[in-house]
């Protein structure tokens, strides 16, 4: 090989171990959960392990939106339309009829949401709050003591 060639492939060695460790080191498990949106939830509280995904389901015939406080491109392993036109993470998705949004955790944590949907009734807004309890669920103070 000719000299010259040699601080080229250095290069290219460099910049693909860097951006090997930029890759994320959680992947996904393979288990998808539902969360169907209708006149209500069909998990309010939800158990996933670490990768797995949650999928909400808009199965309405209005939009909704999904809030999640504090989500942040960190906590996640994948989504899929939580990202804004930056590309961004937001924490607040709008949903259209018949289509999904999905999000997987990298590690143990417990997620309060709002899924806000239009009604009839006053007000014109329903509000249907979900939780996500991701890994082991925490002990209650008296189940530690009996242990």
């Amino acid at each position: 090989m000719e000299p010259r060639v040699w601080p080229k492939i250095l290069i290219v060695a460099a910049v693909l171990s860097l951006v090997g460790c930029m890759l994320p080191r959680t992947t996904r498990t393979a288990v998808i959960h539902d969360v169907k949106v209708e006149d209500e939830l069909s998990s309010e509280t939800l158990m996933v392990q670490p990768g797995d995904e949650i999928r909400w389901i808009n199965l309405r015939k209005q939009d909704v939106s999904i809030d999640i406080p504090n989500l942040t491109s960190d906590k996640l392993s994948c989504q899929r339309g939580f990202r804004n036109w930056m590309g961004l993470v937001t924490e607040a998705v709008n949903i259209h009829p018949n289509e999904t949004v999905s999000l997987c955790f990298k590690a143990p944590t417990v997620v309060h949401y709002n899924v806000r949907a239009e009604t009839a009734l006053a007000g014109g807004k329903k509000l249907l709050p979900g939780t996500l309890r991701v890994g082991e669920p925490q002990l209650q103070s008296s189940e530690r003591k009996r242990d």
